[in-house]
Formats: structure tokens, sequence, C-alpha cells
């Protein structure tokens, strides 16, 4: 299959890049203690006062004027990262829900950026990163039985050949089609990042963190790929 980031998406966002790490032959069953114990302490990394105005970092708040620029309501649909930060804030411990989820969270409370998964086994045509026109399908993640489109121009991440929706509004909320269970093997775990918060070599670096974590805990093959105006796409074997 193909991987494809739409033009438009760079030429409104130059800056955007999204690292995605391909893993497969993926044990997903289980807890590990010592991943819990990561998850543990990267939440108390942002429960600590250096916190305090964490909407205002430029790491988030970058993401915050995107989706302003967008028409995006970034209080109703905030960036995942945003969301994730203000529950543990919060006082709640987010929970073991498998391998791969937890080691993306991690990642994400250490770093303050979005990231998601994908089980690629459902995939049954591309994966595109583009600017939707409001036919596309989505279900939120745990409500299959909801059926929604996405509005006009907001920015999803598809299924080319059934048009179903992996996540809206960029990098709010993954969809219920793709979702990461015990049985996923193959997955796509998205780091998505913006110049200059953040460096080309800081996201490489993450992309390449994220893989030994996942050749650690679930004993996957892994492969980097970083996406960008110069590199939008690449084929997934």
């Amino acid at each position: 299959m193909r991987y494809y980031i739409d033009k438009e998406i760079f030429n409104r966002f130059p800056n955007f890049r999204r690292v995605v790490v391909l893993a497969r032959n993926i044990d997903n069953h289980g807890e590990n203690p010592e991943l819990l114990a990561l998850l543990r302490a990267a939440e108390e990394s942002v429960r600590g006062g250096a916190l305090a105005a964490f909407p205002d970092l430029p790491r988030l708040n970058i993401w915050v004027e995107a989706f302003r620029d967008l028409g995006i309501n970034p209080k109703k649909h905030p960036p995942s990262v945003l969301n994730m930060i203000k529950r543990v804030r919060g006082g709640k411990d987010l929970p073991y829900i498998n391998h791969l989820v937890t080691i993306f969270n991690c990642l994400s409370l250490n770093n303050l950026l979005s990231c998601g998964g994908d089980d690629l086994s459902v995939v049954q045509g591309d994966l595109n990163l583009t600017i939707a026109d409001g036919s596309e399908n989505y279900s939120p993640l745990g409500q299959p039985e909801v059926r929604e489109h996405p509005a006009p121009g907001e920015v999803i991440y598809m299924d080319t050949a059934t048009r179903e929706i992996f996540c809206r509004c960029w990098c709010w909320k993954n969809g219920d089609v793709s979702k990461l269970g015990p049985e996923t093997r193959r997955t796509a775990i998205n780091i998505d990042g913006m110049l200059p918060a953040f460096s080309l070599d800081q996201l490489a670096d993450l992309g390449r963190q994220a893989a030994a974590l996942l050749e650690r805990f679930t004993g996957a093959r892994t492969e980097v790929k970083v996406m960008s105006p110069e590199s939008p796409e690449f084929v997934v074997e």
C-alpha cells in the first residue's frame, strides 16, 4: 500500500513533519509492569510546576494555532496531547490499554507531541493524510455503531478505498475501525511535529526511540520513515 500526505497540507503548513514507525510481528497481549512504570513516570513529568502554563508552550501552542487556521476549535477538538495532559494534570492515571497504546502515550507525554497508531490489517487501499470533502465516514473510538462525517476542509487520515477515517481533525481522535487490540500484528505509529518547535533530527530520533520500545516490549520488527514536503510518500511493504 501507499502512504502519502497531500501537497495541500504541506502548502498550508510547510513546517509540518510526520514520522511514521512501521512495526510488524507484534505481540500486543497482556500488560508489562516495566512499561506500566514508564507510563506512570511519563504522567509525573507533566504534573510538575514546570508545565503550569503548558497550553502556551511552543510545542503545544503551534498546534492550537494550526487548528484555528483550519477553522477547528481547539477547545472543542483539542490536539490529542493537550487532552491527555489535561487529564493527567487533573489527577487521573491513563489506563494500560495495551503495549502499543502505552508506548505512544509515553512518547506523547514525555515530548509534548501527538502520537497515534492504527492496525494495518484493516487497510484496503492506501493511507492518506488529506483535506476532507465531507463525504468520508468516521466511527469514534469505542462507538462502532456511530457514523459521522467530517466538516469539509478538515484534515483527516483515511483509507482511500473504504473512505473510513482513522483519525479526525489531524491529531484529535482516532477512529474505531483501525483501533489497536491484542490481535494487532502490524501497525503504523504516527508522530506529528512542527518546525521549529522540533528539529527534524529530534523528530527522527523520537521515531527511533519509539522503534526501540516497540522492539523491546512487543518483539516487533520496525522501520522508521520521515515525511516532509520533499518526501511526502512511501510504500508500505
